[in-house]
Parts: structure tokens; sequence; C-alpha cells
């Protein structure tokens, strides 16, 4: 853990963040977006969650997160006004310092999502590479921003080069292409890591959405 005091330098408009409410009534984990930044305080979108706002009142404490190039960041701050103009926003406090984890590698959490695997081979026909898709089911064991590791019964070598449809199974992500980077087989079936090489950034966001969530349902289920 760092601890950061210009915060300036890490908060900016746009910057999608999750809000854990930690008092009143509406206790729990919300989306939302920082929208402006000035010298005392933060505005941001009303948090929501599944697209229901939380009606959050002034005084109630949060923490709100977020995940940049540059690591996880946290902070603790308080809503202090409900503004609404074009849309609707709290105003909530600026906070004095940052708590920054580096992000060696992404958080993993364990699922179970299925999902269509396509392995993307080339064929030279007329000396024009042709690309052919080799595809079947697989099942997401765990998931993080940056890859999967998976089960199926599609034959895989590291190296390969595939393409991942969520199947509707995570707001309808498609089209993410990844490499092999490790197989082991298992009778007939492949496990394999996949490591994103092609994915936009709005769907890498939805993963990551996903993963805290999941890492809250294993909680609960722990309990």
């Amino acid at each position: 853990m760092e601890k950061i005091t210009h915060v300036d330098n890490f908060l900016e408009p746009n910057i999608k963040v999750t809000v854990d409410v930690l008092s009143g009534e509406f206790q729990d984990r919300y989306d939302s977006r920082i929208e402006i930044v000035n010298k005392d305080f933060l505005y941001i979108t009303v948090p929501t969650k599944n697209a229901i706002p939380a009606p959050l009142t002034p005084g109630t404490k949060i923490e709100v997160s977020f995940i940049t190039d540059k690591g996880r960041f946290s902070f603790n701050s308080e809503v202090v006004e409900r503004i609404k103009e074009n849309i609707l926003m709290l105003k909530i406090t600026k906070p004095s310092f940052l708590t920054r984890k580096e992000l060696r590698r992404y958080f993993r959490v364990e699922t179970y999502l299925k999902i269509i695997i396509c392995k993307i081979n080339y064929n030279a026909n007329d000396n024009i590479p042709e690309m052919l898709k080799e595809c079947d089911y697989g099942i997401i064991k765990d998931i993080s921003g940056g890859g999967v590791k998976l089960v199926t019964e599609l034959p895989l070598k590291v190296e390969n080069i595939v393409e991942l449809d969520f199947n509707n199974t995570i707001n309808n992500i498609k089209e993410i292409f990844g490499k092999v980077v490790r197989v082991i087989n298992l009778n007939n079936k492949y496990e394999a890591g996949i490591e994103f090489i092609s994915i936009r950034e709005n769907d890498r966001d939805k993963i990551i959405q996903y993963v805290f969530k999941r890492q809250i349902e294993l909680k609960k289920m722990q309990k």
C-alpha cells in the first residue's frame, strides 16, 4: 500500500469509479463516474446499481475506488450535496490523500461461465491469407481484467490465437482476442490460460466490475 498526497495527479473527469456506501440505509456497492474535479470537491454521477440510482443524502459516508494503469486507488469521502444540472450528481469531499495498491496483475476470481471460444487459423489461398475459425464451447474457471483460465474440448496449444464470445454472460461482450500462454491436457479436454491481447477498454471495465461483484458474492457464500 502507498499513501499519495498529490491527488490531483490521479483524479480527473470521466474515470469510472466504484462507490461503497458505508452509512445509512443504502449500504451496498455502486457504479459511478467522476464528472468534475475542483480545488475542494469532487462531483460524481449519482451511484447506480443495475441502473437504479441510490438516493444518498448529505452526510453519507462512502469509500470510492478506481483502477487505472497506474494502480488501484481508493479514498474515503462524504456526500455534501445532491446536484441537479444536465445530469444528477453528488458533490463529495475531495480527499487529502489516496491509497494506492500496485496492479502487478489484475485481481482474479473463480467463476463458472459458459462461453464460445474460436481458435484462429490461417490458410494461404492464392497467396492471400484466409482466416478460418474452429469453434467450440468452453467453461471459464477464473477471470481477471487481463485474461481467463478455461476448460474446453477445442484442441489448443501454447501461442494459439483465440477469439472469445462471452455469449451474453457479461453484458454481451464479444470479440475479445487472446493468446494461449499455457495448456494442460485433461482427458480429451484442455485447460488453458489465455491472456487478452485485443480488448476494448469498455469491455475490460465490464469484466473488472464483474470481478468486483463476484468477489463480494464469494465472500457472502463463505459466511
